[in-house]
Formats: C-alpha cells, structure tokens, sequence
C-alpha cells in the first residue's frame, strides 16, 4: 500500500490514464460514463501541466548555462515523445482493428499501459533529489505571491506560448480528424502522417535548444512565429490534398516552424521569471496558453470552418498565435542570451 501511495503521488497522471482505460461505457453507467470520463481528462490535464513546469524548472536550473536551451529542449521532447506514442499506438492499432473494434475496446489498450508507465516513471524519479532549498518569497505562498504582485508576468508568458499552444494542438491533434473529415484521409493514414511529423519534431526541438545557447532565445523564437505566420495558409494547403506526399510535407513544414518554438520558450520563461515564484508563474502562464488557448483550438477550428465554409480557415488561427507571440518577447529584458 504505501509503494501505491508513493507512485500515485509521484505519478498522478498515469492513475487516471489506467482508469480510463476500465471505465465501464454508457451501456453500463449512463450518463455518469461521460462524467467521470471528462473529469478524469480534467484530472490528466492538471497533473501534466503542474509536472510540466517542475521538470522544466529543475532541468534549466541545474543546467549549465551554455545548455539550458538545450536542457529546456529535452525535457519538451519528453512531452513530445508522450504525444508520440500516443499517435503511434493509435496507428498501430487502427491498421490492424476493424473500425467497430477499435470503436468498441480497442481505444482502451493504450490508457491500460498507463499504469506500466506509472511504475516505470516511478522507478526513474524515486532517487532525483534536489540540490538546494526553493527561495522564499515573503509570507505568502507563491500562488498568492505570483497571483498579487506578478500578473502582468503572467500574461507575458501566456503570450509567450500562445503560438505553440495553438500552433500544437491544431496542427498536431486537431489535424487528424480535419484531415478525415476534410479531406477524407484514412484514419490510419492520418495517424501514420501525425507519427511520422512528431518524430521529426524531436528532432528539430533538440537542434534549435542547442542554437539557441548559441545565438540567443529570442532571434530562434522571433524567427520561427514569423516563419508560422508567413507559412501558415500555404502550409495548410499543402495538407489540404490527397496525395499524402503533399500532407506530409505540409505537416513537416509546420514541424519546422512549431518546433523551435516550443523547443525554447521554456528556457526563455525561466531566465524572464523570479526563482522565488518560478514554477507556480510558469504553471500558471503555460496552462493559460495551453488549457484555454490551445485546448479549446479544435473546438474553435472546427466552429470556423463551419462558420466559413473555409477548409483553410484555422490557419488564421495559427496566424493570431504567431503575432501575439511574436510581440510579447520583445518585453522581456532578461539575460541568459535571451
């Protein structure tokens, strides 16, 4: 019992990802199958956006200073690689389940590993000690402290992730039903495009941190939010084609533009943030930009092309995104070659 105590502590996401996995459906619950479903959602989102901005934090700090834009990157990627597996999966299985199975049971398999992964991170993080004690910052707790004096603060790192957040979640989930829907691509072939972008996503994460320890955060995050605000309509119309040769390349082109970004912001946070209040400022403006913004882009996306009847529409989305971003770093004095 108390391992179980200690890996749900450490772990939180991956309890709520098992148990989605062995929710009973609306044959069984009802109207309480939805419920429960979307509050288990609610409650993997929590946790991932508070272990996003620890593991952002610890990993820059300890960092040496000509690699913490790399370090920043790693950890991204460790994100990205979540979402990697998660696509592949999802390909993998629907090229070997019919459409009624894979709709039926075979969507559990993947959450069901949750659980595994638990244990695995568990194992991984149980002997990680920290080097020194977190500032102090007055009487107040940091959320206080942050949510009092710092909001300005939070709306620069709100902005600071708008372009990713929305830029992600468009051209990295939402994108595999528009594909389906839009232009009728195969889910396995959607899913195998999707697969094939995050991998190279990695990649290009890992290669701008390391430029930007180089020639600074701010020339690498300026230079990809212009890239995706110029590129966005022709990069969507690239995809916006049944030949998957043009949607691959059309999603690589996004990987290009995307990845820099999310790559960098976090180091560009931490050195723009007070160590006092560093990881709760950065929770709060990542799961700003990435819970409303970009949470709620595909349901936007999708009002926008019904709206419009414009298939390329949600590029003025990404467009927004990009100009927001692109103004906001320009505030930031900082050093640490930002």
């Amino acid at each position: 019992m108390g391992v179980f105590i200690r890996v749900f502590k450490h772990q939180r996401q991956r309890i709520p990802d098992f148990l989605v996995g062995v929710l009973p459906g609306y044959e069984t619950l009802g109207i309480m199958a939805p419920v429960l479903l979307t509050l288990l959602r609610m409650i993997q989102g929590l946790s991932v956006g508070g272990e996003s901005a620890t593991a952002f934090t610890f990993m820059i700090e300890e960092a040496p200073a000509d690699r913490r834009g790399l370090a920043a990157a790693v950890v991204a990627s460790g994100n990205q690689l979540g979402m990697l597996l998660g696509s592949g999966s999802g390909a993998v299985l629907a090229s070997i389940l019919t459409a009624d199975s894979l709709h039926a049971w075979g969507w559990r398999i993947p959450f069901l590993f949750g659980l595994f992964v638990g244990m695995v991170g568990y194992l991984l993080r149980r002997h990680v000690q920290e080097s020194a004690k977190p500032p102090q910052s007055g009487d107040r707790s940091p959320l206080l402290e942050t949510l009092a004096t710092h909001k300005r603060l939070l709306v620069r790192l709100t902005g600071l992730a708008a372009f990713s957040a929305v830029g992600f979640y468009l051209m990295f989930l939402y994108v595999v039903s528009w594909l389906q829907l839009v232009d009728g691509v195969p889910p396995e072939r959607a899913l195998g495009i999707n697969t094939a972008s995050m991998v190279a996503m990695i990649v290009v994460m890992l290669a701008a941190g390391r430029l930007s320890d180089k020639v600074g955060r701010k020339p690498v995050l300026l230079a990809a939010v212009t890239l995706g605000f110029v590129g966005a309509v022709p990069l969507l119309w690239l995809m916006h084609h049944s030949d998957p040769a043009l949607i691959l390349l059309g999603q690589m082109g996004f990987v290009l533009v995307l990845g820099p970004a999310v790559g960098v912001q976090p180091a560009l946070m931490v050195a723009a943030t007070p160590p006092a209040i560093r990881c709760t400022a950065m929770a709060i403006g990542l799961n700003m930009a990435y819970g409303i913004m970009g949470g709620l882009s595909p349901l936007a996306a999708t009002w926008l092309v019904h709206r419009t009847a414009m298939d390329l529409s949600p590029a003025l989305m990404i467009m927004a995104a990009a100009a927001v971003s692109f103004v906001t770093p320009l505030t930031f004095k900082e050093g640490d070659k930002a």
